[in-house]
């Protein structure tokens, strides 16, 4: 019987501990996780990267390069990739991203709601490739 291959994720956040501990929860529900701490690496990590990547979970306000910017420069590299944005600041409108068909997952984020929200990403990108 052939095995699935488990989802990549490229996870970006600023702040190291919050990264650490998203990968940490993702990789204990058996996806592969890529890390980077801004978007310039993001998109390092994803040229680097041979596999696909399924899903960007990305915060959305980094110094240098939004979550929104990273997410459309990729997006344009690998057509069909998901996208889910996490932030804690209360000024980011998730009702204008949800109608735009994106995800958000506002912080301090929960395990059952990463992964609630990654599977329905994931499921709609599913459709669209």
């Amino acid at each position: 019987m052939e095995r699935k291959k488990a989802p990549t994720i490229l996870l970006v956040d600023d702040e190291p501990d919050v990264r650490a501990v998203i990968a940490e929860m993702l990789q204990s529900e058996g996806y592969r996780v890529l890390e980077a701490s801004n978007g310039h690496d993001a998109l390092a990590a994803s040229n680097a990267h041979e596999g696909n990547i399924d899903l960007l979970l990305t915060d959305l306000i980094m110094p240098g390069m939004t979550g929104r910017m990273l997410a459309d420069t990729l997006g344009a590299l690998r057509p069909g990739i998901a996208v889910v944005f996490i932030s804690g600041y209360v000024g980011d409108s998730p009702v204008s991203l949800t109608e735009q068909g994106l995800y958000f997952i506002k912080k301090p984020v929960a395990l059952e709601e990463i992964l609630n929200t990654i599977s329905k990403a994931l499921s709609g990108a599913r459709k669209d490739r």
